[in-house]
Protein backbone atom coordinates (compact mmCIF):
# COMPACT_ATOMS: atom_id res chain seq x y z
CA UNK A 1 0.00 0.00 0.00
CA UNK A 2 1.24 3.37 -0.88
CA UNK A 3 1.19 6.13 1.53
CA UNK A 4 1.07 9.53 0.69
CA UNK A 5 0.23 12.62 3.23
CA UNK A 6 -3.01 14.07 3.07
CA UNK A 7 -3.53 16.77 1.09
CA UNK A 8 -4.60 18.94 4.24
CA UNK A 9 -0.75 18.11 5.47
CA UNK A 10 1.40 19.64 2.85
CA UNK A 11 0.47 23.52 3.37
CA UNK A 12 1.54 22.42 7.01
CA UNK A 13 4.58 20.85 5.63
CA UNK A 14 5.20 23.96 3.17
CA UNK A 15 4.93 26.20 5.87
CA UNK A 16 7.80 24.44 8.13
CA UNK A 17 9.85 24.34 5.33
CA UNK A 18 9.47 27.82 4.58
CA UNK A 19 10.21 28.51 8.15
CA UNK A 20 13.53 26.48 8.23
CA UNK A 21 14.48 28.01 5.23
CA UNK A 22 13.85 31.81 6.66
CA UNK A 23 15.54 31.15 9.88
CA UNK A 24 18.54 29.95 7.96
CA UNK A 25 18.94 33.14 5.36
CA UNK A 26 18.27 35.31 8.53
CA UNK A 27 21.03 33.44 10.99
CA UNK A 28 23.54 35.65 11.65
CA UNK A 29 26.92 34.80 10.54
CA UNK A 30 29.41 34.11 13.45
CA UNK A 31 31.00 37.42 14.11
CA UNK A 32 34.99 37.79 16.12
CA UNK A 33 35.77 34.78 16.16
CA UNK A 34 38.74 32.40 14.24
CA UNK A 35 35.93 32.07 11.29
CA UNK A 36 37.04 36.03 10.98
CA UNK A 37 41.01 35.38 10.66
CA UNK A 38 41.63 35.55 7.08
CA UNK A 39 43.38 32.17 5.54
CA UNK A 40 46.30 33.40 3.71
CA UNK A 41 47.94 36.63 2.32
CA UNK A 42 46.66 37.62 -0.75
CA UNK A 43 48.64 36.63 -3.14
CA UNK A 44 50.04 39.96 -5.04
CA UNK A 45 51.24 40.78 -0.89
CA UNK A 46 54.84 41.76 -1.87
CA UNK A 47 53.40 44.41 -4.66
CA UNK A 48 50.75 45.67 -2.24
CA UNK A 49 52.40 46.28 1.06
CA UNK A 50 54.65 48.98 1.27
CA UNK A 51 55.82 49.62 5.57
CA UNK A 52 57.04 52.73 6.38
CA UNK A 53 60.22 53.22 7.02
CA UNK A 54 61.01 54.64 10.37
CA UNK A 55 57.62 53.81 12.21
CA UNK A 56 57.44 52.97 15.89
CA UNK A 57 56.59 49.63 16.36
CA UNK A 58 53.85 48.30 17.68
CA UNK A 59 53.21 46.17 20.62
CA UNK A 60 53.38 42.59 20.16
CA UNK A 61 50.53 41.90 21.85
CA UNK A 62 48.44 38.48 21.94
CA UNK A 63 44.70 37.75 22.62
CA UNK A 64 41.92 35.81 22.86
CA UNK A 65 39.12 35.87 20.14
CA UNK A 66 35.20 35.78 21.45
CA UNK A 67 35.23 32.34 20.48
CA UNK A 68 38.13 31.63 22.62
CA UNK A 69 40.82 31.16 19.89
CA UNK A 70 44.17 32.96 20.56
CA UNK A 71 45.74 35.04 18.19
CA UNK A 72 48.90 37.04 18.03
CA UNK A 73 48.41 40.50 16.21
CA UNK A 74 52.21 40.07 14.78
CA UNK A 75 50.86 37.24 12.94
CA UNK A 76 48.18 39.49 11.45
CA UNK A 77 50.12 42.18 10.65
CA UNK A 78 52.74 39.89 8.63
CA UNK A 79 50.33 39.37 6.23
CA UNK A 80 48.35 42.47 5.75
CA UNK A 81 47.67 45.68 6.92
CA UNK A 82 45.92 45.92 10.35
CA UNK A 83 43.45 48.54 11.77
CA UNK A 84 43.26 47.82 14.95
CA UNK A 85 39.93 49.67 16.59
CA UNK A 86 39.74 49.67 20.37
CA UNK A 87 36.03 50.06 21.42
CA UNK A 88 33.10 49.08 24.36
CA UNK A 89 29.63 48.16 23.43
CA UNK A 90 28.82 51.05 25.69
CA UNK A 91 30.14 54.03 23.42
CA UNK A 92 27.95 55.42 20.93
CA UNK A 93 31.19 57.16 18.90
CA UNK A 94 32.37 53.73 18.38
CA UNK A 95 28.89 52.49 16.58
CA UNK A 96 29.17 55.29 14.93
CA UNK A 97 32.15 54.69 13.37
CA UNK A 98 31.35 51.28 12.50
CA UNK A 99 29.63 51.63 9.12
CA UNK A 100 33.12 53.88 8.25
CA UNK A 101 34.94 51.14 9.18
CA UNK A 102 33.03 48.59 7.52
CA UNK A 103 33.13 50.64 4.58
CA UNK A 104 36.79 51.49 4.74
CA UNK A 105 37.61 47.67 4.80
CA UNK A 106 35.27 46.85 1.86
CA UNK A 107 37.26 49.90 -0.28
CA UNK A 108 40.89 48.54 0.30
CA UNK A 109 39.87 44.58 0.10
CA UNK A 110 42.36 42.18 1.25
CA UNK A 111 45.03 44.57 1.76
CA UNK A 112 43.81 45.35 5.09
CA UNK A 113 42.45 43.69 8.14
CA UNK A 114 39.98 45.20 10.82
CA UNK A 115 40.96 43.84 14.45
CA UNK A 116 38.66 45.19 16.79
CA UNK A 117 39.63 45.09 20.36
CA UNK A 118 36.83 45.29 23.69
CA UNK A 119 37.63 45.91 27.12
CA UNK A 120 36.48 42.91 29.36
CA UNK A 121 32.55 42.81 28.57
CA UNK A 122 30.53 39.50 28.54
CA UNK A 123 30.44 38.33 25.69
CA UNK A 124 27.05 37.77 24.51
CA UNK A 125 26.97 41.67 24.68
CA UNK A 126 30.07 41.99 22.93
CA UNK A 127 28.41 39.92 20.20
CA UNK A 128 25.27 41.84 20.53
CA UNK A 129 27.01 44.89 19.31
CA UNK A 130 28.94 43.18 16.72
CA UNK A 131 25.28 42.06 15.31
CA UNK A 132 23.61 45.21 15.70
CA UNK A 133 26.50 46.87 14.25
CA UNK A 134 27.34 44.24 11.42
CA UNK A 135 30.88 44.77 12.61
CA UNK A 136 33.39 42.41 10.22
CA UNK A 137 36.93 40.88 11.35
CA UNK A 138 38.26 38.94 14.39
CA UNK A 139 37.00 40.89 17.61
CA UNK A 140 39.62 40.50 20.87
CA UNK A 141 38.33 40.26 24.25
CA UNK A 142 40.78 41.95 26.52
CA UNK A 143 40.04 40.13 30.13
CA UNK A 144 42.63 42.36 31.80
CA UNK A 145 42.64 45.82 29.98
CA UNK A 146 46.55 44.70 29.01
CA UNK A 147 46.39 45.35 25.41
CA UNK A 148 44.66 48.85 26.18
CA UNK A 149 47.80 49.46 28.36
CA UNK A 150 50.00 48.49 25.93
CA UNK A 151 48.47 50.87 23.32
CA UNK A 152 48.36 53.48 25.83
CA UNK A 153 44.28 54.05 25.10
CA UNK A 154 42.15 55.08 28.06
CA UNK A 155 38.83 55.47 26.30
CA UNK A 156 37.31 54.10 23.20
CA UNK A 157 37.17 54.69 20.26
CA UNK A 158 41.06 54.59 19.51
CA UNK A 159 42.17 53.22 15.80
CA UNK A 160 45.44 52.70 14.67
CA UNK A 161 46.64 51.45 11.52
CA UNK A 162 49.44 49.18 11.55
CA UNK A 163 51.75 48.25 9.12
CA UNK A 164 53.22 44.69 7.66
CA UNK A 165 56.69 44.96 9.58
CA UNK A 166 54.74 46.46 12.73
CA UNK A 167 55.12 49.56 12.78
CA UNK A 168 52.47 52.07 13.80
CA UNK A 169 51.85 54.32 10.42
CA UNK A 170 49.05 56.27 12.85
CA UNK A 171 47.06 56.31 15.84
CA UNK A 172 43.63 58.85 16.86
CA UNK A 173 42.75 58.71 20.19
CA UNK A 174 38.77 59.20 20.21
CA UNK A 175 38.46 57.14 16.83
CA UNK A 176 39.80 57.81 12.80
CA UNK A 177 37.74 59.65 10.57
CA UNK A 178 37.07 57.77 7.16
CA UNK A 179 39.61 60.51 5.23
CA UNK A 180 42.00 60.34 8.06
CA UNK A 181 42.10 56.50 8.06
CA UNK A 182 41.64 56.67 3.95
CA UNK A 183 45.51 58.87 4.09
CA UNK A 184 47.20 56.69 6.43
CA UNK A 185 46.29 53.38 4.67
CA UNK A 186 47.56 55.04 1.71
CA UNK A 187 50.74 55.64 2.51
CA UNK A 188 51.11 52.06 3.49
CA UNK A 189 49.18 49.65 0.67
CA UNK A 190 49.27 50.10 -2.91
CA UNK A 191 45.92 50.58 -4.65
Amino acid sequence: MNRRPALSALPVLAALLGALLLLAGCASSPRGGAETLPSAAPEAAGEIFSPLDGAVSAPAASGTLIDGTRVDLADLWAERVLIVQFTATWCSSCKAAEPMLRDTVEEYGDAVLLVHIALDEPVDEVRAFLDENRTTGPVLVDGSGALWRDYAVSEPPMTAVIDTAGGIVRMWPGGAGGDELRAALDRVVRR
